[in-house]
């Protein structure tokens, strides 16, 4: 959910700079081709942006030896038996919840387009067919109180009495031209795009926005059979808009003022250099969401971390180096799931370290001497790797006494995984014990309170004779039967 929730923030961004970019640059400017093409590409440029991860130049690569990686143990899984609150158990969680309403209201926009096209197709069954020779589409003549407009290859004429019959064609001309450009899979492009998408104000903008560039087209093939002028008077006769179908191309719109507007550009070219403005844009984007995803990687490789909070590399280490066992207590309600190395964890558990094992293959830093651990840097493998009082099993049943699943956390059925980190010092206590992926407050509280009470109860590591510190990282899995 809080990776769904971030991409669709980080795409909404890049829409909003893309939107932005079209008001100030483009928007009422000739180029009427460019306009649409941008509008039709810039949703998809922004939901594919923020996926993108690309090598940039400054994205340097830190020397294996200023690595300070961590041991990954095998993740810890607790598991509730939900008989505390079986009477109180909800259908759904939360996220659930809020998942199903937006689905739900994606249903319902859905449904609305698919009863506007039904309601179109009724339209063109009653209609009376108009012969129009040499006509690119079925021209329809329709009875009441419908606008004059176009759907797919269908041109739906309404009640033109008050016009002349050259202003007729005119009207005409206009209609072909949006089934001769394919307006209506423009249409259909963001009504999809908008019950998706619905949250998001921008997407309706720049659907409106769209809409006009349809009309400026359209009125821009007009020209070619009449005068402007002409086509002008028609324009402000038909100023006032009439209700109708929304999802057709329609002639009567509420912005004609700036359609007799793009009418006075009609004729002069686009400006090169505000459609090349584009590139830079995009470039920039990309940069900016790239770079982001290099900052976290890198930031925690810095030399000499002021906390573990900036540590999140996991590196691969031998099997003879796992402080844990192979074992499961279903008397506890604590089981390890068996795997072969640290490095086969979790999905969760990886995805809070894997960016960082793609920069460089981390190696194990053996000191020569004793003064080389006087800045007391934690350390990944060594001869002599610290060990819970005891060995594994006691470890174990030391989890299994004193780790609980919250009751406030079942209650309203939390699951998932916390991920903690903590360093075992020269002394065998334990320091800088932080989290590193949250799941609900309760069972962070839990998770950290237990690693905690493990305080002093470790024997530290050895590299050469010499007493080293040692960070590991533990994940522990909240599960409800």
């Amino acid at each position: 959910m809080e990776t769904t929730v971030n991409y669709l923030l980080q795409s909404a961004l890049a829409l909003l700079v893309l939107y932005l970019f079209y008001r100030l640059v483009l928007h009422n400017q000739p180029g009427l081709l460019y306009n649409r093409l941008y509008l039709l590409l810039a949703p998809v440029l922004a939901l594919t942006i923020p996926l993108l991860e690309l090598p940039l130049p400054f994205q340097t690569v830190l020397p294996a030896t200023d690595l300070i990686p961590a041991i990954q143990l095998q993740e810890v899984q607790v598991v509730g038996s939900g008989s505390a609150a079986s009477a109180t158990e909800p259908l759904f969680s939360t996220g659930q919840w809020l998942l199903i309403a937006y689905s739900a209201i994606g249903l319902v926009l859905l449904a609305r387009l698919y009863l506007q096209v039904v309601r179109i197709r009724s339209l063109a069954s009653a209609a009376k067919p108009v012969s129009s020779p040499g006509a690119e589409a079925t021209v329809l003549q329709t009875e009441g109180q419908f606008p004059s407009f176009a759907f797919l290859h269908y041109v739906f004429l309404g009640d033109m009495q008050h016009l002349s019959a050259q202003e007729q064609q005119q009207i005409l001309l206009h209609e072909m031209a949006h089934v001769r450009l394919h307006h209506t899979y423009d249409v259909l492009y963001y009504e999809i795009l908008t019950a998706v998408l619905w949250f998001n104000p921008l997407v309706w903008l720049m659907k409106e926005e769209l809409r006009n560039v349809h009309e400026f087209q359209a009125d821009a093939e007009v020209l070619a059979n009449c005068q402007p002028q002409e086509y002008s008077s028609l324009l402000a006769k038909e100023a006032l808009f009439m209700a109708g179908i929304p999802v057709g191309s329609y002639f009567q719109k509420p912005q004609v003022f700036r359609r007799l507007r793009m009418l006075q550009l009609h004729g002069k070219p686009a400006s090169k250099m505000r459609l090349l403005l584009v590139l830079p844009v995009v470039l920039t984007l990309l940069v900016a969401f790239s770079a982001s995803k290099v900052s976290a990687d890198i930031t925690p490789l810095m030399e000499e971390p002021a906390s573990l909070s900036e540590i999140l590399i996991t590196a691969p280490a031998r099997k003879e180096a796992i402080p844990f066992g192979n074992q499961k207590r279903a008397d506890t309600g604590i089981s390890q799931e068996p795997t072969a190395t640290p490095a086969t964890t979790t999905p969760e558990a990886s995805n809070v370290v894997k960016d960082e094992m793609k920069l460089v293959k981390p190696s194990v830093t053996i000191p020569p001497s004793e003064d080389e651990f006087s800045a007391d840097k934690p350390y990944t493998y060594v001869e002599q790797m610290p060990q819970f009082n005891g060995g594994e099993s006691e470890m174990i049943k030391f989890l299994g006494r004193n780790i609980r699943y919250p009751k406030n956390a079942q209650e309203v059925g939390v699951e998932g995984l916390v991920v903690l980190s903590f360093v075992v010092d020269k002394n065998g206590g334990l320091q800088d014990i932080t989290i590193l992926k949250t799941l609900h407050e309760s069972l962070d509280k839990e998770a950290l309170r237990v690693v905690e009470k493990m305080q002093g109860q470790w024997s530290p590591g050895r590299q050469n004779g010499v007493v080293v510190p040692v960070r590991y990282t533990l994940p522990i899995r909240f599960a409800i039967k």
